[in-house]
């Protein structure tokens, strides 16, 4: 159902393909990219209707950047404050935990929308069946996802009563309903 590289995490394995040929590109054409690593963007520059550049954060300082920008975010299943785009979309999803890391909290997409920016579908949320429960942690937000890897060699998904709910092989909205 998905690629499976030899690590076996395909989301990473092909996120690091594509920061390496990115790296590749910014040593060799360091006028067509670089990578600025530990910065904020916060704000979308525009020129009359069009974006040309990005502002940010970075060691203390405001900076601006300008040239194309790619809007490569991540999404907002993370974000829980007030102009949340989740309590905005799905305020069903709030009491659910999530298998999204603390990051994805929907700031491009929220830089976008300032500067009218149009979106689609954001009320599309895939609810992920698995998420792993720390011990000394069971009520965090924030769950380590356990991938469809583990029902596909057997694993069990129980509910609270200890019982089977769902035939662990069934896609991902089945499973979590």
């Amino acid at each position: 159902r998905t690629h499976r590289g030899k690590e076996r995490f395909p989301g990473m394995t092909i996120t690091y393909a594509l920061m390496e040929k990115l790296e590749a590109i910014s040593e060799k054409q360091p006028d067509r990219a670089q990578i600025i690593t530990k910065a904020k963007a916060t704000n979308l520059i525009k020129e009359g209707a069009e974006v040309v550049g990005v502002e940010f954060e970075h060691e203390g300082q405001l900076k601006r950047e300008f040239g194309p920008v790619v809007i490569a975010t991540g999404g907002f299943g993370s974000d829980f404050s007030q102009d949340s785009i989740l309590k905005q979309y799905r305020p069903d999803l709030l009491d659910l935990p999530t298998t999204n890391g603390e990051h994805c909290t929907g700031d491009g997409i929220k830089m976008a929308q300032a500067i009218g920016g149009g979106t689609v579908d954001l009320d599309f949320v895939q609810v992920h069946p698995t998420g792993l429960v720390h011990p000394d942690e069971p009520e965090a937000k924030v769950k380590f996802l356990a991938a469809e890897a583990l029902r596909g060699v057997g694993g069990l998904m129980l509910g609270q009563d200890g019982k089977r709910f769902c035939n662990e092989l069934g896609r991902r909205d089945y499973c979590s309903e």
